[in-house]
């Protein structure tokens, strides 16, 4: 499938029921969705034209963990019906502790961890590998 366009995603998410916040900056619009079960999805979308990002493998993840879809097909049925994405279903188990999306982001994008040994961290853990990182480790 091919990777959207910045308007599809922005598209996408104003029938998904996506919040534009007030964090928007020069160069992106950012996104905020509340999930039933409490959990926050965060995104942005890059100003101007052209695909949401040049790496299938980037847009993969995009999808997946910032869009909390479980299929790419999920984002084009958004788009075609104009209807929500269908997510929590009944026979969706909760998972453990959901990490940020930031913090997930800077685990994998920054320290190069996999996104499966983050999954596997606590959210306590996962705060304590940033705070070292960033330097502001308190003991």
């Amino acid at each position: 499938m091919p990777i959207p366009e910045k308007r599809e995603l922005r598209r996408f998410c104003e029938l998904d029921g996506w919040e534009e916040t007030e964090a928007t900056s020069p160069d992106h619009y950012r996104y905020r969705k509340r999930l039933d079960n409490g959990d926050v999805l965060r995104t942005k979308v890059s100003r101007g034209r052209g695909p949401v990002c040049d790496d299938v493998a980037l847009w993969s993840r995009i999808w997946r963990y910032q869009l909390g879809l479980d299929s790419e097909d999920e984002f084009w049925e958004v788009l075609q019906t104009r209807k929500p994405a269908q997510r929590g279903r009944p026979e969706d188990e909760p998972g453990g502790e959901a990490l940020d999306a930031w913090l997930f982001e800077f685990l994998v994008n920054v320290l190069g961890m996999s996104e499966d040994e983050v999954l596997a961290l606590s959210a306590e853990a996962a705060m304590e590998l940033y705070l070292q990182r960033v330097g502001r480790r308190e003991t």
